[in-house]
């Protein structure tokens, strides 16, 4: 059988429209997040999701350290958070960019304002998968805004949706 070329597989997988989400952490005094498309709902009873982060990011270690994290689905017009989260070689900090409005709730993980949804989870597994860990959250907390609209991701690039 052919190896996939690694750029194709990248390709392929643009295909697939997504949401945008941000999923954040707190630990020992440190905020850290990353803009996600590798999330998804995993079980209804018990509550659980799960999302992919990369095992070079300080996120997949600060999750299994700190046992929490938020996931807060973006809406619409929420470009530029999203990005801010997608840069690479970010460290931890005190606190996020002055730009992004967080708050916290039952865990103590940074939600964004402003977005359409959020799940406020404790770390339930972390499970190996390849270069990536699959970080399955007990969701303890979950809101949503039914008059918002997504942000999707599609091609490379963010979509709005037309409901129409």
């Amino acid at each position: 059988m052919n190896e996939v070329d690694p750029s194709d597989f990248r390709a392929a997988l643009s295909s697939w429209a997504a949401g945008v989400t941000v999923v954040t952490t707190r630990h020992d005094g440190l905020v850290y997040g990353i803009t996600a498309s590798s999330f998804s709902s995993l079980s209804v009873d018990p509550l659980l999701v799960l999302v992919c982060i990369a095992n070079s990011n300080h996120l997949a270690r600060m999750i299994q350290e700190s046992k929490l994290f938020a996931i807060s689905i973006l809406a619409e017009g929420q470009e530029q958070i999203s990005s801010y989260f997608a840069v690479h070689g970010r460290e931890p900090s005190p606190a996020f960019d002055e730009q992004i409005d967080a708050h916290e709730w039952h865990t103590g993980a940074p939600i964004i304002r402003g977005g359409i949804a959020h799940l406020d989870c404790t770390l339930e597994q972390a499970v190996p998968g390849g270069d990536h860990t699959i970080m399955v959250g007990r969701v303890v907390g979950a809101a949503a805004d039914p008059s918002g609209k997504p942000l999707l991701y599609f091609r490379r690039g963010y979509r709005k949706l037309n409901l129409e």
